[in-house]
């Protein structure tokens, strides 16, 4: 969160509608001189909290001082009112006072903060702060203007609990993706049609289209952002009813942020979409040679990364191994998941030590309940209940290693942006070396190396 200092009056910069609401930005009483409310800070969002400051200039221990925070919308509409439990302050100091709320909020928008303090005798001061929460900025990336403009402005925060646990902000100083990195989601779809990953697709750049033509003679026609091998057409977005999983997958890989505080782990690489899940998100055994040939796919068309959150019961054809071999001899990382039975048993196709397994953990980075384990495991990321995009941009939450597979995805792109000319095997070299090391100490068949850490891939 960061604090605008510009020091254009407040009534200059809102609309007239505005100004009615917000007139009253700074009220004290006249009888006490000797008490001022100072320094409104606006500290966090997930939950709601304040600050401020009480300094006390007179030569009496102000006690059991009381009030009230309310917080009201741009028209004067209560939102929520956070009682400030009595405290004390010393004669010539300054006290801070924290005030927290039960609930989160974070709906972008303008509001007034006004607080409110009995300070005895009767005595009521007040002061308030205007200022807006907008969607969460990332460093370097082209600002975006929206209303209240020098207001104090507070950023959302990442709805997904996993992007500050694996240190994702503190890289974005360093990246937030390169769009020639191309991250590759063989999945049940994407809703490519929703503003928050429209920018994050993959363009065939061989490719016209709508001409009917296959221009770049891959074999696949008007390819613009990849293949539905489960319709065999150019878009997930027809044919069969596109399932949910794809669109939350690619959405925890490189969403762009929007105004539900939603955000990628890299939102500015690119996603190829390769539909293979049906519309119950379920394969067959009949269907592994659309697996395989989705697999060609990305490393004939240039993915760097393939996220594959999928597992299944038993063991793949030998043709299917063959691709996975061909994609990692071609420099492409495969990333899979462990599954989620909850067995000390890594499903295939992660199970093949050319695919990066994955683990899930929760929030409490325990090994989550439903997170298969065991030797091949090499890396642990988020998993559980984790909160990303459906189709239609609906924001909502989900369990399964099927989610802490993109959070890996995710680090390795940022990793190849930050490292330019880095191989495949040297950035999960890195990502193993910078990984979080949780309990038992060393790699382990519940965490492999750890915990991704985006912070420490991209800086060293």
């Amino acid at each position: 969160m960061k604090r605008n200092t510009g020091k254009l009056p407040i009534l200059v910069i809102l609309s007239a509608s505005l100004m009615l609401a917000l007139i009253p930005v700074a009220v004290q009483a006249a009888f006490s001189p000797t008490v001022t409310i100072r320094a409104i800070e606006i500290k966090n969002l997930v939950p709601f909290e304040i600050t401020f400051q009480l300094q006390n200039t007179g030569d009496k221990k102000l006690e059991r001082i009381i009030g009230d925070a309310t917080l009201t919308d741009r028209f004067g509409i209560t939102i929520d009112e956070l009682p400030i439990e009595p405290f004390s302050v010393a004669p010539q100091t300054t006290a801070t006072i924290t005030v927290t709320s039960r609930w989160e909020f974070q709906k972008v928008g303008i509001y007034l903060l006004q607080i409110t303090l009995d300070v005895g005798a009767g005595s009521l001061i007040s002061k308030s702060l205007a200022f807006r929460i907008v969607p969460i900025s990332l460093p370097h990336a082209p600002p975006v203007h929206m209303e209240g403009e020098g207001l104090y402005t507070v950023h959302q925060q990442p709805a997904n609990w996993g992007i500050p646990l694996i240190n994702a902000p503190q890289a974005w100083e360093t990246t937030y993706g390169k769009n020639e990195v191309v991250v590759a989601v063989i999945d049940s779809g994407i809703d490519s049609s929703i503003p928050e990953l429209a920018r994050s697709m993959w363009t065939n750049p061989g490719e016209i289209p709508d001409n009917g033509i296959d221009d770049d003679g891959n074999g696949y026609v008007d390819d613009i952002h990849g293949w539905d091998f489960r319709d065999n057409d150019n878009s997930s977005l027809v044919g069969s009813k596109l399932h949910w999983h794809g669109t939350f997958v690619a959405s925890i890989i490189a969403a762009w942020p929007d105004d539900k505080g939603i955000v990628g782990v890299a939102p500015g690489v690119k996603l190829m979409d390769l539909r293979f899940l049906d519309s119950r998100n379920l394969f067959y055994g009949s269907d592994w040679k659309k697996f395989a040939a989705a697999i060609d796919y990305a490393v004939d068309n240039g993915a760097d990364i393939i996220n594959m959150s999928i597992y299944a019961n038993g063991k793949p054809p030998s043709y299917f191994e063959h691709a996975i071999r061909r994609a990692v001899a071609h420099g492409v990382i495969v990333v899979g998941i462990a599954g989620n039975d909850g067995k000390p048993q890594v499903s295939y196709p992660a199970k093949y030590s050319s695919i990066l397994a994955v683990s899930a953990i929760d929030r409490n980075e325990h090994l989550a309940s439903f997170s298969n384990y065991g030797p091949e495991v090499e890396i642990t990321a988020p998993g559980a209940r984790v909160t990303a995009l459906f189709p239609g941009g609906i924001a909502g939450t989900a369990s399964g290693t099927s989610f802490a597979a993109p959070h890996v995805c995710g680090v390795l792109a940022l990793i190849l942006s930050a490292h330019p000319g880095m191989t495949g095997e040297q950035a999960v070299s890195l990502l193993e070396a910078s990984a979080i090391d949780l309990k038992p100490p060393g790699r382990d068949y519940y965490f492999g190396y750890g915990l991704i850490n985006a912070a420490a891939g991209v800086s060293r």
